[in-house]
C-alpha cells in the first residue's frame, strides 16, 4: 500500500509513470528473443492473444532472470571467475523490467496472494465445487493451461537458450542417441509455473488505460483496493500514466485505487465472489477465503428460497 506523507489537494499530481516504464504488449512483440513468435500469435489470435503474449513475455524474462541469479551465485566464491561474473551482471541489463519482476507474485503466498490459479485440482473440487465461482474458476484454469501449451513452443526456446540447453526439432528426439541430449518444448522446466504466475500478475495488477491498452503500471499497482478510490489515473500526451488525487487527502491517509466497482447483484459489474476469482481476495472480508468457502458463506453460495 501507499500513504500520503503530506496534505494533498484534489486533482494534485501524485506521480506519473512514463510509457517505457510500463509493461505493454509492445514490449512482448519487440522482444529480441521471442518478439516475432508473439507477434505471429497476435496476428492469429487477435486481441484475445494480448494476455497470452504478455504472460509469455513476463514468464520468459522471469526465468531468464532466475537463471542469471543461479549462475551468479555459483560463481560468487571464485576470484578467477571475476570476468564471467561481470559479464553475467551486465546480462541483467538485457532484462528490462528485472527490478519490477522481482516484486511480482510468482508463487502462492507471495504478497499474501491466494489466487485460484495457484490452487491444486483437489482444492478446487474441495472448496469451490457448488459455489458461484466454481465454473468461472475452472474455465479460467483451462484457458491458462491452453496458454501454457501455446507458450511452451513460443518462449521455451529462449529459456532453454539462457540455460545453455541444446534444442532440436522434436522429431529428432525419436532417434535413440538424441533422447538424452536434446530438450523438447514440453520439457522446459518451470515454464508452466512461471506462466501461471504471469497470468496471476496480469489478472490482479493490469490496467486498461483510457486508450484501451492493457498494461502493467509499476507504483499504481501497489495501491490497495477500496470501492472509494483515492485516485484517478489517465494517459498523458506522451503515453504515460498520470495519477492524481480524487479528493483532498490528509497526511497519513492511505491511498486507495478501485480495481472494479463492488456489487452483490449486478453480474455485468463485479460481484464480490468474482473479486476472488479475478483478484484473489474478497473486499472487506476478515475471514480467510477457504474458511468462508468451507462454511458455505452466502457470498459464495446462493441462498435457497423457503417453500
Amino acid at each position: 500500500g501507499a500513504f500520503a506523507t503530506t496534505d494533498i489537494a484534489k486533482d494534485e499530481l501524485l506521480f506519473s509513470v512514463p510509457r517505457d516504464a510500463c509493461v505493454t504488449v509492445s514490449d512482448a512483440t519487440s522482444d529480441e528473443d521471442c518478439g516475432e513468435a508473439l507477434t505471429n500469435l497476435l496476428k492469429k489470435a487477435g486481441p484475445g492473444g494480448t494476455t497470452v503474449a504478455l504472460a509469455g513475455y513476463l514468464a520468459k524474462e522471469y526465468l531468464k532472470m532466475r537463471e542469471l541469479e543461479k549462475q551468479l551465485a555459483a560463481n560468487d566464491d571464485g576470484e578467477e571467475a571475476g570476468g564471467e561474473v561481470s559479464a553475467l551482471s551486465e546480462s541483467f541489463d538485457d532484462i528490462k523490467f528485472a527490478p519490477y519482476i522481482r516484486t511480482l507474485p510468482w508463487e502462492r503466498g507471495i504478497n499474501e496472494q491466494e489466487h485460484v490459479l495457484f490452487w491444486s485440482e483437489d482444492d478446487i473440487d474441495k472448496y469451490l465445487k457448488g459455489s458461484l465461482c466454481y465454473s468461472e474458476s475452472v474455465a479460467l484454469r483451462d484457458e491458462v493451461k491452453f496458454g501454457v501449451k501455446v507458450l511452451q513452443g513460443l518462449v521455451g526456446p529462449a529459456v532453454r537458450g539462457a540455460r545453455g540447453e541444446r534444442t532440436v526439432d522434436p522429431l529428432w528426439t525419436l532417434l535413440p542417441w538424441e533422447r538424452d541430449t536434446a530438450t523438447t518444448a514440453s520439457d522446459v522446466g518451470g515454464l508452466e509455473e512461471a506462466v501461471v504466475g504471469a497470468f496471476v500478475t496480469i489478472l490482479t495488477r493490469s490496467f486498461t488505460t483510457d486508450v484501451f491498452e492493457e498494461r502493467l503500471v509499476p507504483l499504481l499497482d501497489m495501491l490497495q483496493h477500496s470501492d472509494t478510490s483515492s485516485v484517478t489515473h489517465s494517459s498523458n500526451d506522451a503515453g504515460g500514466v498520470e495519477v492524481r488525487a480524487a479528493f483532498d487527502l490528509k497526511a497519513g491517509d492511505e491511498i486507495y485505487n478501485r480495481y472494479q466497482k463492488e456489487t452483490d447483484d449486478d453480474e455485468e459489474k463485479m460481484p464480490r465472489y468474482r473479486f476472488f476469482t479475478r483478484f484473489g481476495f474478497v473486499p472487506g472480508a476478515s475471514t480467510p477465503v477457504r474458511q468462508m468457502l468451507a462454511e458455505r458463506n452466502v457470498l459464495f453460495y446462493p441462498k435457497r428460497e423457503e417453500v
